[in-house]
C-alpha cells in the first residue's frame, strides 16, 4: 500500500490488539441477561420500534440533542444496505436510525480483524451517499457511526475515541462522516480498577447494555431508562425465540473458533521451516495419509512429497 509523503499519522491497526477484559458470552442461566454484543440481543432490543428508547438513550450521550427530543424525532429505518451492483448480495448493518438529515448507525464488533473496520467504513459510505444512489439531487447524508468494539488496542486506555476526516492540525475536511469508537474492554477495566464512582453516565449505560451479570449491574445506580433496560433485557433473554437464536449464535461461534484454531495450526505449519514440513509429511506418509491431504496440510508440493 502506498504512503503519502509527509504523512506522519499512525493507523489504528498499527497498534497491537488486546482482548483482555473483553465480553465472554455465557450460557443462559438465572441471574444473567444476554449482552447487547450478541446479534440476537441487538435485534431484539434495538431494532424494535417499541423499544426505541433504549437506542435513543445510548445515542443521546454522543450527540447534542436532549434525550426526550431525540426520542420524539428519531425513527428506525431499514438496516439492509442498498446493493452496490444489481447482481450483488445485499448487506445488513446492525442498526440504522434517522434524525432529520442525519443517519445514525450502530455496529457491534466482536471480531478484531481490520477487514471489519473497513466493512464498517464501507457501510458508512453507502449511508452517506444513499440519496445520490437513488438518483436524487447531489445531497449527502451526515453519518454518525457508533462502533461497540469487544476489543481494545494496547497503549490506548480511552473508552471513547472519535474519528473524522481531518488534517494533522485538527482542521476537519467535513463533519458528514464521524466514527465513534467505544472500547468495551477499556470500560470494563475502568469499572473494575477505579470503581463505579469514576464512571460517567454514558459509561454506566453502556455497561448496562453489554454486561451479563444482573447482580453486578445493580451498583450502577437508579437511572430510569438504564434500569428499565436491564429488567426488560433479563426477561427477553429467556423468551424462547430470542434464547434459541442466541444459543444457535453461540454454537456457530464455537464452531468458528474451532475452525479458526485449526486454520491457525495449518498456517503455523505453512510458515515453518521446510525441514519441519518434510518431517511432518514423512510422519503422515507412515500413517498412509493421502498425498493430496499431506500437500494441503504441509504446503509441500506433490512432487516434493513423492521425493520423500
Amino acid at each position: 500500500m502506498l504512503k503519502v509523503k509527509e504523512d506522519k499519522l499512525k493507523n489504528l491497526y498499527d497498534f497491537k490488539i488486546s482482548k483482555k477484559r473483553a465480553i465472554e458470552f455465557s450460557k443462559r442461566h438465572k441471574g444473567m441477561k444476554i449482552s447487547i454484543m450478541s446479534d440476537s440481543m441487538m435485534k431484539a432490543m434495538f431494532m424494535n420500534t417499541k423499544r426505541l428508547k433504549y437506542s435513543a438513550k445510548l445515542i443521546s450521550y454522543f450527540i447534542d440533542i436532549e434525550y426526550e427530543k431525540l426520542l420524539d424525532n428519531m425513527e428506525l429505518v431499514k438496516n439492509e444496505l442498498d446493493k452496490e451492483k444489481e447482481e450483488s448480495k445485499g448487506e445488513r448493518a446492525d442498526y440504522v436510525a434517522r434524525i432529520d438529515d442525519t443517519t445514525i448507525s450502530i455496529e457491534v464488533n466482536n471480531n478484531d480483524d481490520e477487514k471489519y473496520l473497513e466493512r464498517n467504513m464501507e457501510y458508512a459510505d453507502r449511508l452517506y451517499s444513499e440519496k445520490v444512489n437513488k438518483g436524487s439531487e447531489y445531497k449527502y447524508n451526515q453519518v454518525i457511526q457508533i462502533n461497540l468494539n469487544n476489543f481494545s488496542f494496547e497503549g490506548n486506555d480511552k473508552v471513547v475515541d472519535i474519528y473524522s476526516i481531518q488534517n494533522e492540525e485538527g482542521i476537519r475536511l467535513s463533519n458528514k462522516k464521524i466514527f465513534i469508537q467505544i472500547y468495551i474492554p477499556n470500560l470494563r477495566k475502568k469499572w473494575y480498577d477505579e470503581g463505579v464512582n469514576k464512571l460517567t453516565n454514558a459509561e454506566k449505560y453502556i455497561l448496562a447494555l453489554v454486561e451479563e451479570n444482573i447482580e453486578k449491574l445493580e451498583e450502577l445506580g437508579d437511572e430510569i431508562v438504564m434500569n428499565e433496560y436491564i429488567e426488560e433485557a433479563e426477561d427477553v433473554s429467556f423468551e424462547s425465540n430470542i434464547g434459541e437464536s442466541y444459543d444457535h449464535e453461540q454454537a456457530n461461534k464455537e464452531l468458528y473458533e474451532r475452525e479458526g484454531f485449526k486454520k491457525g495450526i495449518e498456517k503455523g505449519i505453512e510458515q515453518g521451516s521446510l525441514s519441519k514440513s518434510k518431517e511432518i509429511a514423512k510422519s503422515l506418509l507412515q500413517e498412509d495419509i493421502s498425498i493430496d491431504i499431506i500437500a494441503k496440510t504441509t504446503g509441500l508440493s506433490i512432487e516434493e512429497i513423492n521425493k520423500l
